[in-house]
């Protein structure tokens, strides 16, 4: 009975979630017209782009984007008053020391309609303080900066968390990404260098690699999509934060080219020196967009990747490549697709390919977002995966975000008694 309604359920879940917003779209529209683009969803994410060589979700163009967001029109201009307090500190230790703080807590709830163990309920927290200290050429197009990340991943009311809740289905990959409880991690520290005017530079020290690799405007795990298979191409071997170095340039106004080496054997929660020797996972990619700042909204790249054999974990070699686009229509609507392939059993899948569109609500800036993903596990014998997603960000105050979040997992891999699982979410954000 449960795989007869959850197509059903759905789609009126995905359908709710998708056109709850449609009779305002057409005001939201013409008062963005009149309206300050400062405030607009493609203005932050412009802004966000000049804060840091990284995607979206990395610590500059976070810090970046959630400033910019505190500064718009709110819903709830209350509610954030209580918040101006401690960001007016914020602010002032920013001017006086060029060190720009970030805080946000993150809470995720999923329950799906079957469980190979009865239970397919799933929850967690992340605690996270980030930020970015320039020491060199403050105010500056070439700063020097020193960036961290730290946070505290862990269970909340249930037994398992979202990233467990694949395994706990069938389903062979991750429904709530980042959503796990893994405790406490320095999860990045690492040098970042501006250079030529801001036009080329380099990162160096403990980093997260996924926030340099195939990067693409609209995937940003805390503020649009969960699935995994959405937000990242699984077709390539990602490896968790280590030691490495990234460097990329714009080698004109608009082609681009950055590459990228880092530790075949990185740990979230372990900080060591290349534990397995000399094992790497290298990236490097060329691509297109229209100007520098516009490289989140509009951007065409193609990349390869290659991770050596890992012998003390028994992970062979593999290698890949990637092409991804995406395009920004009317600073409101963003259409993506990624396509990959890999050789070698390293990563989740040898085949990989999604697509999809987010959508902003120009008044207070809620997001929207709809997403097909097809995917072909590496290891032989395993059925083609499909994966549907669709969410909705209500923009609660410029601090709070609430998102709802349906995905529907079609033939899961892991699950052959059953060809379709629904997964129903619910995410909070509040940051400041």
């Amino acid at each position: 009975m449960q795989r007869q309604i959850a197509v059903p359920i759905f789609a009126v879940v995905a359908g709710a979630l998708l056109l709850a917003p449609i009779t305002t779209v057409a005001q939201d529209a013409s008062l963005a017209a009149g309206a300050d683009q400062s405030s607009s969803g493609a203005e932050i994410l412009r802004s966000a782009a000049k804060a840091g060589l990284g995607g979206p979700q990395s610590v500059g163009p976070q810090l970046q984007e959630d400033a910019a967001q505190r500064k718009t029109m709110s819903r709830r201009p209350g509610v954030d008053a209580i918040f101006q307090p401690a960001e007016d500190s914020l602010e002032r230790l920013r001017q006086i020391s060029g060190l720009q703080v970030g805080l946000d807590y993150q809470a995720l709830y999923q329950t799906a309609t079957d469980s190979l163990s009865g239970d397919g309920q799933a929850s967690s927290g992340s605690a996270r303080m980030f930020g970015k200290w320039q020491l060199l050429g403050r105010d500056t197009q070439n700063p020097g900066s020193l960036v961290f990340l730290v946070e505290q991943r862990h269970e909340l009311w249930t037994e398992f968390t979202p990233a467990q809740l694949g395994s706990e289905i069938g389903y062979l990959g991750i429904t709530g990404t980042t959503f796990s409880d893994s405790g406490a991690s320095l999860t990045t520290l690492y040098w970042e260098q501006a250079l030529a005017q801001g036009r080329s530079g380099f990162v160096a020290g403990r980093i997260d690699p996924t926030d340099y690799i195939d990067v693409l405007g609209y995937a940003n795990q805390r503020t649009t999509f969960l699935n995994l298979s959405t937000l990242l191409n699984p077709s390539i071997a990602l490896p968790d934060p280590g030691v490495g170095f990234g460097a990329g340039t714009m080698l004109t106004d608009q082609f681009f080219a950055k590459g990228l080496i880092s530790d075949a054997n990185g740990s979230l929660t372990e900080i060591e020196f290349f534990p397995g020797g000399s094992e790497f996972f290298t990236y490097g990619e060329i691509g297109w967009t229209p100007s520098q700042e516009d490289r989140f909204l509009t951007n065409i790249h193609v990349g390869a990747w290659h991770v050596d054999e890992r012998t003390d974990v028994g992970v062979p070699e593999s290698h890949g490549v990637v092409v991804s686009a995406n395009v920004t229509i009317n600073d409101v609507f963003m259409p993506f697709v990624r396509a990959g392939w890999s050789d070698g059993e390293a990563p989740f899948y040898g085949k990989a390919l999604s697509g999809g569109f987010i959508y902003y609500l120009p008044r207070y800036r809620d997001l929207m977002g709809f997403a097909a993903a097809w995917n072909d596990p590496a290891v032989s014998g395993l059925s083609d995966q499909t994966t549907l997603e669709a969410f909705y960000r209500y923009q609660f105050s410029n601090n709070i975000a609430i998102t709802a979040d349906a995905q529907l997992l079609l033939n899961p891999s892991l699950n052959p008694s059953e060809d379709q699982i629904a997964v129903f979410g619910l995410r909070a954000r509040l940051d400041m």
